[in-house]
């Protein structure tokens, strides 16, 4: 009898360690049947969405659009690259997933109407999209503002630098 791979998400606010302990992971897990991937992103059109979505420099977007944007790559990074990975008995660990639409697009840019929506298209998704276990990683704000200014290495994104109130949202948002 096959074994379905689990389906881990690992998530926080951006500072909180997420991608230090993936690294750990990946270095654990080394000779395990594991796939890592990241939300927005995971496969090649959903990267092309990340880069929507993460672009600073372009035309710009409000948080309906985003709301969206991260659901349509999320259809990908689930169908194309998780969903076929757990069927094969491989584990997925995903750094961010829904949670963090919930919180940086529902919470942090304040569009508490598209809670609502986000119940219903979580309603009406097949199992597949449905993770077996989240992670969170806590810390208040102003600390993981610290963390992520000092971090010259990891790219900064159009989220990293709205104010420290946008961030306590979040935090809120993940908390909820």
């Amino acid at each position: 009898m096959d074994k379905k791979g689990k389906f881990i998400v690992l998530d926080g606010m951006d500072g909180s360690g997420k991608g230090t302990q993936i690294r750990l992971l990946q270095e654990k897990l080394r000779s395990q049947s594991v796939l890592f991937t990241r939300e927005p992103g995971g496969t090649p059109l959903a990267e092309e969405i990340r880069a929507m979505l993460l672009w600073q420099e372009g035309a710009s977007s409000n948080a309906v659009c985003d709301f969206f944007l991260f659901w349509a790559s999320r259809g990908s990074h689930v169908e194309d690259a998780v969903a076929p990975a757990r069927e094969k008995g491989v584990h997925v660990i995903s750094d961010r997933y829904d949670s963090s639409t919930f919180a940086f697009q529902i919470w942090g840019e304040q569009q508490k109407q598209l809670e609502k929506t986000f119940v219903a298209i979580r309603q009406s998704l097949p199992a597949a999209y449905y993770p077996d276990a989240y992670i969170f990683l806590d810390l208040p704000p102003e600390v993981a503002l610290e963390r992520r200014s000092k971090d010259a290495q990891q790219e900064k994104s159009k989220f990293d630098v709205n104010p420290l109130e946008y961030h306590g949202r979040v935090r809120a948002g993940f908390q909820a």
